[in-house]
């Protein structure tokens, strides 16, 4: 059990991606500390794997703080965080307002932020840590109508990067992963429309939705990759490494 005694936080711990990494990780060994909004589904995951909670919005940095503090004072340690939550704005850009790109950056990139500099503290004193988050297949591949989430996305890419180089000597490793159309609550106006989803899945080489149990396989893996950091593994089908002509 490769994360036996280790201890770390999972924000969006009860969406779809974030609930499987909690299963994985719980089941390997992982004590964990699980943020999100909504009160109930948290709970009922939390219940399931006899997790701590944290009820609060990620866009504020005090909710990334109390979960990094419940977690030293509860299990005496930090080994990991990693940030499973966002939103998906699907507009061209003459159809985005400000307010709509303030509430895409804030709900992807400066949540993210959050936890990040809330951790990295603790992470850099004991000279271990690894970080992971989730971008989207979006920045780095030119999709219409992916305008916002794009850019934040992208931010955050560049954020992990920049963030991996300065605590590399550190012992902290900060890595993301870029995952194309998944099959969670948080694309099920996409899933849920046969048209646009065969459009998005016309897009992925492979032709199939990725799972969310598939994304929670690959941040373990970049949790446990002492080799790795300043990476953003594509979850994709393929669609960055190039389109099938049809």
């Amino acid at each position: 059990m490769p994360f036996q005694e280790q201890a770390g936080v999972i924000v969006g711990g009860s969406g779809g991606i974030g609930a499987a990494t909690a299963r994985l990780l719980a089941a390997r060994g992982a004590r964990l500390v699980l943020v999100a909004r909504r009160s109930e589904p948290l709970q009922a995951i939390a219940t399931e794997l006899s997790a701590a909670t944290v009820v609060g919005d990620a866009c504020e940095a005090a909710t990334s703080q109390q979960a990094v503090d419940t977690c030293l004072a509860r299990h005496g340690r930090l080994d990991f965080v990693v940030h499973a939550a966002g939103s998906i704005v699907l507009k061209p850009l003459r159809s985005l307002s400000e307010d709509d790109m303030l509430a895409t950056f804030r709900q992807n990139t400066l949540s993210a932020f959050h936890l990040m500099k809330a951790a990295i503290t603790p992470m850099t004193q004991a000279k271990r840590g690894a970080m992971v988050v989730c971008s989207s297949v979006a920045a780095g591949t030119g999709l219409p109508n992916h305008e916002a989430i794009a850019a934040a996305k992208g931010a955050l890419e560049g954020l992990v990067r920049a963030a991996a180089m300065t605590y590399a000597g550190s012992g902290v490793r900060i890595n993301a992963i870029a995952p194309g159309l998944t099959r969670t609550p948080l694309a099920a106006h996409i899933t849920s429309s046969e048209r646009a989803l065969a459009a998005s899945l016309g897009v992925h080489p492979l032709g199939r939705l990725g799972e969310p149990e598939e994304a929670a396989e690959a941040i373990a893996y970049l949790l446990g990759a002492a080799n790795v950091t300043g990476s953003v593994l594509p979850l994709d089908g393929g669609m960055t490494a190039g389109r099938l002509l049809r």
